[in-house]
């Protein structure tokens, strides 16, 4: 009986001292500031606006012996906003941190004909109707962006490679939006800046909403990379006019930072059990 309460004692004992290991606390620290230096693209489907202009048949002419066909137009695009910027970041708990910064942003939009060209009316009257034929039609737009950003992380601890949920808004304003236009014949460029007035600008502000998953790749205490896929939801009232002008409010986006500790006297620490 004495040596079954021994080993009784001997177990218990045992099992207190693994529970205690099991139960050690540990202290994670690292700065509160980062500078992110952010490269993406986020991409919207879909139909774009097709001005009234544009004669579409499928129909061949000739022009001084030369034989060519007009075409049609695809209205179905994708809006590529590439982008490059400075993020700055503040964790605020041990699950939280929020982002605040400034970005370059860059959408190019063309139309191209399926076929040589396609018809663009440029006058009208009762007795006759004016079209030139046109190659493509290239509107470049520049924004300056500001990215609004949470993460949430849910596992407190500061692993190596660390997931999280990121939810955010991305506020663009135009700044510039240059248009150029490709004529089929170059005896018809002196009609560009007629097909030019015809086009509207986008809209001076463009954003949208996004949400979803990210991936920290590093020690937090020193520099890092992050990868991030989100869901977009694009906002903010379309000028009818413009050839900028996507049907599609949803979208997707890939980005990539490098995040670089600073303000090193400012450290977060907290404990965890390990």
């Amino acid at each position: 009986m004495k040596k079954i309460t021994t080993i009784f004692y001997f177990l218990f004992f045992v099992f207190c001292f693994l529970q205690l290991n099991a139960q050690e606390q540990i202290i994670i620290n690292y700065p509160r500031f980062r500078i992110g230096l952010e490269v993406g693209v986020d991409a919207f489907f879909g139909k774009i606006n097709k001005p009234e202009m544009i004669r579409e048949n499928q129909s061949y002419y000739y022009d001084e012996d030369i034989f060519f066909f007009s075409g049609f137009v695809d209205n179905y695009k994708t809006h590529n906003f590439l982008y490059l910027g400075i993020k700055p970041e503040y964790t605020l708990s041990k699950r939280f941190a929020v982002s605040v910064g400034v970005r370059f942003v860059y959408n190019k939009l063309k139309l191209n004909a399926d076929q040589d060209c396609f018809l663009w009316k440029i006058s009208e009257t009762e007795t006759k109707t004016d079209y030139v034929r046109i190659k493509n039609i290239t509107q470049n737009n520049y924004y300056i962006g500001i990215p609004l950003q949470i993460k949430f992380f849910p596992n407190e601890k500061d692993y190596f490679v660390r997931h999280y949920f990121v939810f955010g808004t991305a506020l663009n304003f135009l700044i510039a939006s240059p248009i150029s236009v490709t004529f089929k014949d170059k005896k018809m460029d002196v009609y560009a800046s007629q097909v030019l007035n015809q086009i509207g600008k986008p809209s001076i502000f463009q954003g949208y909403l996004y949400g979803g998953i990210g991936l920290k790749i590093g020690n937090s205490k020193y520099p890092f990379g992050v990868i991030e896929f989100h869901l977009n939801y694009m906002y903010g009232k379309n000028n009818e006019k413009a050839l900028a002008n996507n049907k599609n409010k949803f979208g997707l986006g890939v980005q990539t930072t490098l995040q670089i500790p600073t303000a090193r006297k400012h450290q977060f620490t907290y404990p965890i059990n390990d």
